[in-house]
C-alpha cells in the first residue's frame, strides 16, 4: 500500500527590508544618531541611524506604516510610507537645529 502525502500551501506574507537615510533637508548632509520608530502591525521597531544616516528594519509587514525620527538636533517629525516589496529603500530629509537652523522647532518633516 502506498502512502499519500497531502500538501497544503498556506500563504506566506511577504516581509520587507526597509532601508533608509535621515538627510537634513537643507544641506543635505547624513544626520547621524537619530533615533527611528515604525509602527508597524500594532507594534514598533527601532532603530538609530548611523553616521552616514542610514538606518534598517528587517521583516516589515506590507502596508501603510508610520515612521517617527527625532534626537537632540532633529525635533520630532514624521512621515508616512507604503511598505511593498522584499526590499525597500527610502531617502528622508528632516530639520536639524544644528545644520538647518531655520527649522526652529517647528516640527516640518
Amino acid at each position: 500500500m502506498k502512502s499519500r502525502l497531502a500538501l497544503t500551501l498556506l500563504p506566506t506574507l511577504a516581509l520587507t527590508l526597509l532601508i533608509g537615510q535621515i538627510t537634513d533637508r537643507t544641506t543635505g548632509q547624513p544626520l547621524g544618531g537619530v533615533r527611528v520608530t515604525l509602527e508597524s502591525g500594532g507594534h514598533q521597531l527601532h532603530a538609530k541611524t548611523g553616521a552616514d544616516g542610514m538606518f534598517r528594519f528587517a521583516n516589515v509587514e506590507p502596508g501603510v506604516r508610520t515612521l517617527r525620527y527625532s534626537s537632540a538636533d532633529v525635533p520630532p517629525q514624521s512621515s508616512t510610507v507604503t511598505v511593498h516589496g522584499a526590499r525597500q529603500r527610502l531617502a528622508l530629509t528632516a530639520c536639524s537645529t544644528t545644520l538647518d537652523y531655520s527649522c526652529g522647532g517647528d516640527g516640518g518633516g
